[in-house]
């Protein structure tokens, strides 16, 4: 990464007083891709980010700003420009070369701010091992500088901090390949945000960055459980000065951390214990699901506290359209007795989940196979099914209506 010199950047969004409450939005792993990529979860030719963002639009209340953490391309160092222009076309005012902070907005008459910061997948030039690389070849051209900055809202202040590329570590040091460390902090990046946080006095302190510096098991972007894999606390987050990090922010009373990577929503302590969205007692590690499901917070400012929403899903059916239709999956008849076919007419299920709407699972297989018949021995109700490809994962719904005699 070139070594260009930590700064703040001090933004006034708007005109209020300091005790006036604002919103924003929290989005990460966008995941846009070109369709150059065959491997791996992807918005393709950002359809999700069209109307996620056209949803955010039209909040009420209206939200200060946007915020993305990190991977915001499928292959953000992929030749000859990563993936961003397929995102930023859909941006106000355009594809722009080497943006400034916050240049970018959703909206037309360029009221609502986009701010981002990378994650591990913008470096990678490939999905195939080994992916990734150290430094950022066009993130800073198309999105905006590879540093840590700033923004302060008067009774709050967003610091936003790279946290790094994939750290490579051997087998047995790392086995939990799926869900990767990043390469975390150096020790000048604790020493700015220690500065940044101790000159806010009192102001809402909030740090935004890709990998979760705690880990927990959580939920998938549906609500179904996520069983991705979760070791420990530190699993998927940052190796580099994580423990100076978390005492950073029990030292200045950081109110929340927002994060990404691991595909899940959950909420944790320092611990690594899932707490509530709103628990008062100490800094909370806030996970939100993938973007490119439709996972999104809402973040909610005042002088007294920092109020964190439940994720929510928006654009859901569309992009089940979008996924079901260029991998062709089918499931019927729909309703059903029970009996259900899924069928592929392109690519192989891997595998078939199926879930009740308490998030219990009723129901897993392997499937390896273009099409599968399932019989379903389960109440009258609506069922979820998440389906594998090696193209990415389809939501479907069910109806179970079975006919009882009077």
């Amino acid at each position: 990464m070139k070594k260009s010199k930590l700064f703040i950047v001090a933004i006034l969004l708007s005109i209020i007083n300091c005790s006036a409450q604002f919103t924003f939005v929290h989005i990460t792993d966008l995941h846009v891709s070109d369709a150059i990529s065959l491997l791996g979860n992807y918005d393709n030719n950002a359809v999700m980010f069209q109307c996620y963002i056209k949803h955010f639009a039209n909040l009420n209340p209206k939200p200060a700003f946007i915020v993305a953490t990190g991977d915001i391309t499928n292959i953000g160092n992929s030749s000859p420009y990563g993936m961003y222009p397929t995102l930023t076309q859909y941006l106000f005012p355009g594809t722009i070369i080497n943006p400034g902070i916050g240049a970018y907005f959703i909206d037309s008459t360029q009221t609502i701010p986009i701010y981002f910061t990378p994650g591990n997948h913008d470096y990678y030039s490939t999905l195939i091992p080994p992916a990734t690389g150290t430094t950022l070849n066009y993130y800073p051209l198309y999105m905006a500088p590879d540093t840590d900055y700033a923004l302060t809202l008067n009774m709050a202040v967003i610091v936003f901090l790279r946290s790094g590329y994939d750290d490579n570590r051997p087998f047995l040091q790392d086995p939990n390949i799926a869900n990767p460390e990043g390469s975390g902090l150096s020790i000048a990046q604790c020493n700015w945000l220690r500065n940044v946080l101790s000159s806010s006095g009192s102001k809402r302190k909030i740090i935004v960055m890709h990998h979760p510096p705690v880990d927990a098991v959580g939920t998938n972007a549906d609500g179904t459980p996520f069983t991705g894999g979760v070791w420990d606390a530190p699993d998927g987050s940052i190796l580099n000065n994580r423990t100076t990090f978390l005492n950073i922010c029990d030292s200045n009373k950081v109110d929340i951390v927002l994060a990404g990577h691991v595909h899940q929503n959950v909420v944790a302590n320092r611990a690594g214990n899932v707490v509530s969205e709103n628990w008062p007692d100490n800094t909370r590690y806030v996970q939100t699901s993938a973007a490119f499901q439709g996972s999104y917070r809402i973040i909610t400012v005042d002088s007294a506290f920092v109020t964190v929403s439940p994720p929510n899903l928006c654009c859901t059916t569309t992009y089940d359209n979008e996924l079901s239709n260029s991998i062709n999956i089918s499931v019927y008849p729909n309703p059903t007795s029970g009996t259900i076919e899924v069928r592929s007419e392109k690519l192989e299920v891997r595998s078939i989940e199926i879930y009740n709407l308490l998030g219990e699972k009723v129901y897993s297989s392997i499937i390896n196979s273009q099409s599968s018949i399932i019989d379903l021995d389960a109440p009258n109700g609506i069922y979820l099914l998440k389906i594998k490809t090696d193209q990415g994962i389809a939501n479907k719904k069910i109806v179970i209506s079975k006919i009882t005699n009077p």
